[in-house]
């Protein structure tokens, strides 16, 4: 609790600080602290009840390979897109095998944000951990459990799946923010990842 209210106090301070007579120098220090500036969002999950605002991760549907991406062990570009097309027309998707692992830096809000993309399991039930690995402007890393999931074999949106109770174990001045998405048995097709950068309730 102590933690909790230094913080929330901490960021009130630097708050006021930005919007006081050194806006132009508080709001570079306030963006570098809290994050933000990641761009139009929209309810793009809407059909499934989750009217939160997301936008679209740089090359989130594969269709330019796996750029901006970092991808290891089992682990290949397939030729399948989700039916839904949610980020548009696509043919492109990401397989993962058990132990394989894929990367991506994403841009945040005040707090960490939420992530949603679609998966599906290639002959059957896959599951896939995801976590996020946070380095303050100290330099200090911290790596977050975003949790484990189960996917079936057909195309699906995954669990809104976020840090937020994780959140204050962090170091304060996150500075950059990566995804990384593990195959802990089955295999896995991913496509089309979203985030929400503030963590908004659907």
């Amino acid at each position: 609790m102590r933690r909790i209210t230094q913080l929330l106090v901490l960021v009130g301070v630097i708050a006021v600080a930005a919007t006081g007579g050194t806006a132009r120098a508080g709001g570079g220090l306030l963006g570098g602290l809290i994050g933000g500036n990641c761009g139009s969002t929209q309810q793009v999950f809407a059909h499934w009840q989750d009217y939160a605002g997301y936008y679209f991760a740089s090359n989130g549907g594969f269709e330019s390979g796996t750029t901006g991406w970092n991808v290891s062990g089992p682990a290949a570009l397939a030729g399948a897109n989700d039916p839904y097309d949610l980020s548009g027309p696509g043919d492109t998707s990401l397989t993962l095998g058990r132990g394989g692992t894929a990367s991506i830096n994403v841009c945040y809000g005040l707090t960490y944000p939420g992530v949603r993309f679609f998966v599906a399991g290639q002959g059957g039930n896959a599951t896939v951990h995801v976590r996020v690995v946070a380095r303050s402007l100290l330099g200090v890393l911290s790596v977050l459990d975003g949790g484990t999931f189960t996917t079936g074999s057909a195309w699906a949106p995954s669990p809104k799946i976020s840090t937020l109770f994780s959140a204050l174990a962090a170091p304060l001045g996150t500075k950059t923010m990566q995804l990384q998405f593990t195959v802990e048995s089955g295999t896995a097709q991913i496509d089309d990842l979203y985030v929400d950068p503030f963590l908004l309730k659907s």
